[in-house]
């Protein structure tokens, strides 16, 4: 198990992990004990956990900047042994998704060499595809979204609050 991760949830850490999308058995402990080792400016988009046949378990956490896995440390897992591995999604150059029964293998080729992941049944192609959305906006000249952004909100497509966030959101990012 990844239960030296688990951390007893604040009440914000709860209504974050409701609000962020989650794949397989995760839980707000494990979510919250994550959460923890990010920067501040650091969100999960994206939270996945996946408990093998012999009861491990491994997480993958999507952040806007990087892919963070954790798995037990006894366990070897298609071929590696590593417990945690943090990967930049600028540095993902390709990723290959195989699906399995009971799991999917995502394969990530970086510039370190291929890593592979088990992740939930059918999970596999939506997590890939969060992860080149996520390299794709990355990509993005700020100030060209920033106007885009003013364009929207000067037609009444986004809110001043919505407004305000994105911006936020984009301007963190610089």
């Amino acid at each position: 198990m990844v239960k030296d991760l688990e951390k007893e949830p604040t009440d914000s850490q709860e209504k974050r992990f409701e609000k962020t999308e989650v794949l397989g058995d995760a839980k707000v402990e494990e979510y919250s004990g994550i959460e923890e080792k990010l920067s501040p400016k650091e969100k999960v988009r994206l939270f996945a956990a996946l408990r093998t046949d012999k009861g491990n378990k491994n997480l993958l956490a999507l952040t806007q900047n990087r892919l963070l896995t954790f798995s037990n440390p006894k366990v070897k897992l298609l071929g590696e042994k590593e417990r945690f591995k943090d990967i930049g999604l600028n540095d993902i150059q390709e990723m290959n998704v195989e699906e399995r029964k009971g799991f999917d293998t995502l394969a990530v080729t970086t510039s370190k060499g291929k890593r592979k992941f088990m992740v939930p049944e059918h999970t596999g192609v939506r997590i890939s595809g969060e992860i080149r959305e996520l390299q794709s906006e990355q990509n993005v000249d700020p100030a060209e979204q920033l106007e885009k952004l003013g364009g929207e909100k000067e037609k009444g497509n986004l809110t001043s609050e919505e407004y305000k966030k994105k911006k936020d959101e984009l301007i963190d990012r610089i």
